[in-house]
């Protein structure tokens, strides 16, 4: 897909910035605040939220004020967590909401009951200045100006941004200043469907995808292994899932093309992006991030622990520590430019991990790198229900090993040890999550 001519695109950017101008001015003008951002100044956004939460939010008015909470013993608050959100979910709005411009969101719930949460416009637009610093700063990539593909599993983020009846003035000109934007549904991905993605990628040339990682890397597993030529785009951008090192791999070597992968969630926004480098830089300026460990104290970089998220910009309803329900490392300082603190890497969901009967946790990467270049294996999940017992779904390719089944079987008994039930199972697909995510490993097991 070519891109549209420089005369268009500037005259059609000139009627939609009148007809947009206090919203589109606003998210420029806190792009270039990011640009010019001091440490000093990101400290401020968390001062001024305990400030406010203090005088306007219900939860927070006798916690903070009866303890004298602020940014310099912010760790000592108490973390927010999903249950606590539901149960006190009237006392976290603020009590100026009506004048907020504000609405509903979600988490996605892919492992759980999806997490209502209240947003509003000045959250929303940090939201997208973010993610405008992440294309632009990152990815070298302006996106109203760069064709798209998107393989993407949620019908609801789909249905939204493909809907084309009774399009208004102002929809119309962002059709005609933006490439079309091509949308795939990896919600179920037949052989058909691949065969026609495959198409469809080769037919628009797009200069970015951005993709699901695992839906990605699924696509990526078919072209390789029926020897299919695809398109190189100028960046890949993953999002929504954690990827682990074989889908990297294997999805850079398809497409020819570095993956810059995102972190985020739809409850607080953007976290964290790769650089050049291949480090996840955290976007302090829109969240303050903590790395904790199973006593709720910091870690230092380089070892593991649970992500804590501050929505600096969400006065409607402020998640202050809130524990995601993520895993990561943090890093040191990278050399590519960027002062932003880094995360060594995201290692996955608290959910991903495994929990041992003497309460040790093993990353859900161990599981997965049993199978590893298994090739009669097409797709599989591994699925702890207590401690000793672990359940295996796979989807067949041919006949399976026996050999390879016995020796995954003892590499699981010796990190949960020789006592564990291991059960497989041959399905014809491993199921998704509602969003259309495929989790290679699950427990059921509360840590």
């Amino acid at each position: 897909m070519m891109d549209i001519p420089s005369q268009v695109y500037v005259s059609a950017r000139k009627i939609y910035r009148k007809l947009t101008s206090k919203n589109l001015g606003l998210r420029e003008v806190l792009y270039e605040q990011i640009i010019n951002d001091s440490p000093a100044r990101t400290n401020s956004y968390l001062s001024a939220l305990l400030e406010y939460a203090t005088a306007h939010i219900p939860y927070y008015k006798n916690l903070i004020s009866s303890h004298s909470y602020n940014s310099s013993n912010f760790s000592e608050l108490p973390i927010l967590t999903k249950s606590i959100i539901r149960e006190n979910f009237d006392n976290l709005k603020s009590d100026e909401l009506a004048s907020r411009g504000y609405y509903f969101n979600s988490s996605g719930g892919s492992t759980g009951k999806p997490l209502q949460v209240i947003q509003d416009a000045e959250y929303e637009e940090w939201r997208e200045a973010t993610e405008l610093f992440f294309y632009r700063q990152f990815l070298d990539i302006e996106p109203v100006a760069t064709s798209q593909v998107i393989l993407w599993g949620s019908q609801t983020d789909i249905q939204q941004q493909t809907k084309k009846k009774n399009l208004t003035t102002r929809q119309k000109l962002l059709n005609i200043i933006q490439p079309q934007k091509t949308f795939l549904n990896s919600f179920k991905m037949t052989k058909k469907d691949l065969h026609e993605y495959v198409d469809a990628i080769n037919h628009k040339k797009p200069k970015l995808i951005k993709s699901y990682a695992g839906s990605l890397y699924q696509l990526a597993k078919f072209v390789k292994e029926n020897n299919l030529s695809i398109h190189s785009p100028k960046r890949i951008h993953t999002s929504a899932e954690t990827l682990r090192q074989f889908m990297r791999e294997l999805i850079e070597e398809v497409f020819n093309c570095k993956i810059y992968d995102f972190y985020g969630s739809r409850e607080v926004g953007a976290i964290a992006g790769e650089c050049a480098k291949g480090k996840m830089h955290i976007f302090n300026f829109n969240n303050h991030l903590e790395v904790v460990d199973k006593n709720n104290k910091p870690v230092q970089p380089g070892e593991e622990g649970r992500i804590l998220i501050t929505t600096l910009h969400n006065y409607s309803m402020p998640l202050i520590r809130y524990e995601i329900g993520d895993t990561g490392i943090l890093g040191k300082p990278c050399n590519c430019g960027s002062k932003l603190p880094t995360l060594e890497k995201i290692t996955g969901r608290v959910k991903d991990h495994f929990l041992t009967r003497e309460g040790t946790l093993i990353d859900g990467g161990y599981f997965t790198r049993q199978f590893y270049f298994r090739n009669w294996i097409d797709e599989f999940q591994v699925l702890q229900t207590e401690f000793e017992k672990i359940d295996i779904y796979y989807v067949p390719i041919g006949q399976p090993v026996e050999d390879e089944m016995a020796e995954i079987c003892d590499k699981i008994k010796q990190a949960m040890g020789e006592k564990c039930e291991i059960k497989w199972h041959q399905v014809e697909e491993v199921p998704r999550t509602p969003q259309g995510k495929l989790l290679y490993t699950r427990s059921l097991v509360e840590n």
